[in-house]
């Protein structure tokens, strides 16, 4: 796959961000009427609104890149050569609570490896756009992690889905705490990445992310000079794997407390 290639996509992966983000606004402030369904866990949510903007991708991935696998988070799909990675509307229960924290994550993969990442904030119009070798930037300007040198000064992002083991996630944000960091949970994880690219927080941590949670977020922080937990893990994209991305300088000491 050739630069060319790569650079078409990416140019098609930051439009298709906005357009997808653009209808899943029209959900979000009810010009669309929608419907939450709980999943099979307490606090997971789906709705009209996550299908349908993963419809949209599904049919634009097609129509350019008919040749492009695409794995979705409710459609799930196949997984290639060359693959998208899409989750339409990542903090679902932040969405339908009506709280401004929410995105559309779209990653694409050439041979497993991360060669675009692409988050989008539809509430607050911030595009968030990494690819390999190039840097990440949001609207246009280069993004920079932090220069956070220790969990003392650190505001850490620990996210918890009802899927994670209790007794370790409290364990290890009790371990965070007594080292000084300040802990929150704003509950998007592709978001919440980009933000750690962004400079905005300083590390973010998690037991296990599905592969378009994860993928996107994870190439911005290693593009904005983060360090990252390599990623997926073992059993491969479908399987997921933990996440962990941070300032270069914490990330030794945030390793060694969660111990993944």
């Amino acid at each position: 796959m050739t630069q060319h290639d790569i650079d078409a996509r990416a140019t098609f992966a930051a439009a298709l961000a906005r357009e997808a983000g653009a209808l899943a606004l029209r959900y979000f402030h009810h010009e669309l009427d929608y419907t939450a369904e709980s999943k099979d866990l307490p606090q997971d949510y789906v709705s009209v609104a996550d299908r349908s903007v993963e419809a949209l991708c599904r049919e634009r991935i097609a129509q350019a890149f008919p040749d492009d696998a695409m794995l979705g988070e409710e459609g799930g799909g196949g997984v290639g050569e060359r693959t998208w990675v899409v989750d339409p509307v990542d903090g679902t229960l932040n969405f339908v609570h009506a709280i401004r924290y929410w995105c559309v994550s779209i990653a694409f993969l050439h041979d497993g490896v991360k060669k675009i990442g692409v988050v989008y904030d539809p509430p607050h119009d911030e595009l968030f756009l990494a690819v390999e070798g190039r840097g990440a930037t949001v609207n246009g300007d280069a993004l920079h992690v932090s220069q956070a040198r220790s969990l003392a000064r650190a505001l850490v992002l620990h996210g918890f889905v009802q899927r994670h083991e209790l007794d370790a996630h409290i364990e290890l944000r009790r371990a965070l705490l007594a080292a000084g960091a300040e802990v929150k949970d704003h509950g998007a994880g592709a978001l919440m990445l980009a933000h750690v690219a962004a400079g905005r927080v300083d590390a973010y941590l998690e037991p296990h992310m599905h592969p378009w949670d994860a993928t996107a977020g994870l190439l911005l922080v290693a593009e904005a000079g983060g360090r990252v937990l390599p990623y997926p893990g073992p059993q491969g994209l479908r399987a997921g794997g933990a996440v962990l991305a941070s300032a270069p300088a914490i990330y030794d000491n945030l390793a060694a407390l969660a111990r993944w």
